[in-house]
């Protein structure tokens, strides 16, 4: 095998450096509201009016509607927080299937259900350095609700990384009945309770306390 020189390689290494500051700086540079308000209402196109059994088998679609400008692996490791060195290999790539499912379904069917509502962005802004936060509003029939996603710059492109509805996050949800699971409780444990509820009959929430 024939080696590259010390000094080619030092300079294909900084090159490579330059390239990922280059695209950070881009993804900071550009507002990614836009994109995120299309991915919205993509989603909404697809599970309007749709029974939890069917938004239950679009999970997969959804989750490729959701990928240029959703980070599901990222949500899913800062859900397990501190907790993700636990899992094996293995057990990561079966956490991100698991709980990224379990996500999307629960949001796919909380978003369907009543009336379609009309989404708009109220707030971009950034708010630390590589950290951006877009507040939207989602209204419907006598009910309006401000729904906040955090994106940060993920594979040269903003990306959510955590959604916060009516003061709730889910990372910070997740991660607190995560850490008390780990207290007494395995990772295999964990997974064995991820399979569980998405095998598990999904009811939909009532028009009120849906979006």
């Amino acid at each position: 095998m024939k080696f590259l020189p010390k000094r080619r390689l030092t300079l294909l290494f900084a090159a490579a450096c330059l390239v990922n500051v280059v695209r950070a700086a881009d993804a900071s540079a550009t507002d990614p509201a836009p994109a995120l308000l299309d991915t919205i209402n993509r989603v909404l196109d697809m599970v309007s009016g749709k029974s939890p059994d069917e938004i239950t088998a679009s999970v997969p679609a959804i989750r490729d509607q959701m990928s240029d400008t959703v980070a599901i692996d990222a949500i899913v490791q800062r859900s397990f927080g501190r907790n993700w060195s636990k899992l094996t290999a293995p057990q990561k790539t079966e956490a991100i299937d698991l709980l990224g499912r379990l996500i999307i379904r629960t949001y796919a069917t909380q978003i369907s259900t009543g009336e379609r509502p009309k989404v708009t962005v109220t707030s971009s802004k950034l708010i630390a350095p590589e950290r951006r936060e877009v507040i939207t509003s989602a209204a419907s029939p006598g009910k309006t609700v401000s729904v906040i996603y955090r994106l940060s710059p993920i594979g040269g492109a903003w990306k959510v990384y955590d959604v916060l509805g009516e003061n709730l996050s889910i990372v910070g949800n997740y991660r607190q009945q995560f850490d008390e699971h780990f207290e007494h409780k395995s990772a295999e444990d964990l997974l064995v309770i991820l399979r569980q509820k998405l095998t598990a009959p999904v009811v939909a929430p009532p028009p009120s306390a849906a979006k």
